[in-house]
């Protein structure tokens, strides 16, 4: 069916981390179906995380508050083969509605199960399950029997990565070599210890020659914290660079270490070594990275993780032990694996 498709509509309407996701889903479609055009629908405030990628022919972006008919219109004005709904929300879901007539396909969001696992702790997701896969599935019988799935991906062009390189010689970088710092997330018990991340930080600067820079949006209060901790050669760009500036200093590190947000899935996606400190979401939550550059660190001992879908419950448990019980000598022993 999909051989006689010539231009498809992808929606993903938020957010960083759940948008980049999706560009594993656009590079398998090219993969096996390279004569198709792709075009995205997303949100404007996340519009340019995809500029130039080799995967999108079409860019398309819509305002919070635009309604449902004006998305109609644009929709109705091309003759798309399919619809391919990657979100499944509210928004999407009467989208669909309003264009009956065009094939769609959607992810089904496992909430009976993840239910089960934040109330009862009972599992039962399949053991493989991950977010690459998942957002996948509607895809899964229009693909070879022997298809793999691809990475994520993101493009930065040279000029960006030069940008970058200068908006980082502006505030203070004094050595080529560094690695980034995502410490921040929209919920703070996703957040590492200050003062392990401190340890770390300083640690990895003296070990491996390399200053940090920590990135990060103006709400990420953390980041401010782990910075008074640093040396003189630490530099702070939280709220400070754009989206695509963040992108660009990404591209040109070493090393990425973060907690589960989004900019430390853009890092997997631009290929960078990547660290990411889950604690209390999981795979099955939709967390986690997957390429050989990547690595998880997370406790499968702690019985209540995972407990919420995006880490936005307090921990009833007060110590919430899926953070306190990573200890620092555990990242070391990976960026050690991964610098090798």
């Amino acid at each position: 069916m999909a051989d006689s498709w010539t231009r498809l509509l992808v929606l993903r309407f938020s957010s960083i981390g759940d948008i980049i996701q999706t560009t594993s889903v656009l590079n398998t479609i090219k993969k096996y179906f390279p004569d198709i055009e792709i075009e995205y629908l997303t949100l404007k405030k996340y519009e340019s995380l995809l500029f130039n990628h080799p995967s999108i022919d079409f860019l398309h972006s819509i305002d919070a508050g635009t309604k449902i008919d004006s998305i109609r219109k644009l929709i109705s004005s091309k003759p798309y083969d399919a619809l391919i709904d990657l979100h499944n929300s509210v928004r999407s879901k009467l989208i669909r509605k309003k264009v009956p007539l065009l094939k769609s396909y959607y992810v089904d969001k496992p909430r009976k199960n993840r239910f089960l696992l934040f109330l009862n702790h009972k599992n039962k997701f399949p053991t493989d399950f991950n977010q690459r896969k998942w957002l996948h599935e509607p895809l899964i019988d229009l693909l070879p029997p022997d298809h793999e799935f691809s990475e994520t991906s993101l493009n930065i062009s040279e000029k960006e990565k030069n940008d970058g390189i200068q908006l980082l010689d502006k505030n203070g970088l004094n050595t080529k070599e560094y690695f980034t710092l995502i410490p921040g997330s929209a919920w703070r018990q996703k957040q590492w210890s200050v003062e392990k991340y401190i340890e770390l930080i300083n640690i990895c600067e003296k070990k491996y020659k390399m200053a940090p820079v920590i990135l990060g949006s103006e709400k990420d209060i953390v980041c401010r914290e782990i910075f008074k901790g640093l040396s003189k050669n630490a530099i702070d760009l939280s709220g400070k660079s754009n989206l695509r500036q963040s992108m660009s200093i990404i591209s040109n590190s070493a090393l990425s270490i973060g907690s589960d947000t989004g900019f430390i899935y853009a890092s997997e996606a631009l290929g960078i070594p990547t660290i990411v400190i889950l604690g209390p979401t999981s795979f099955e939550t939709g967390a986690g990275v997957y390429s050989e550059k990547s690595l998880n660190i997370f406790k499968n001992d702690v019985w209540c993780r995972p407990c919420s879908q995006n880490g936005s419950f307090p921990c009833y448990r007060k110590a919430q032990y899926c953070m306190k019980n990573i200890n620092t000598n555990e990242i070391l022993i990976n960026i050690e694996k991964l610098l090798a």
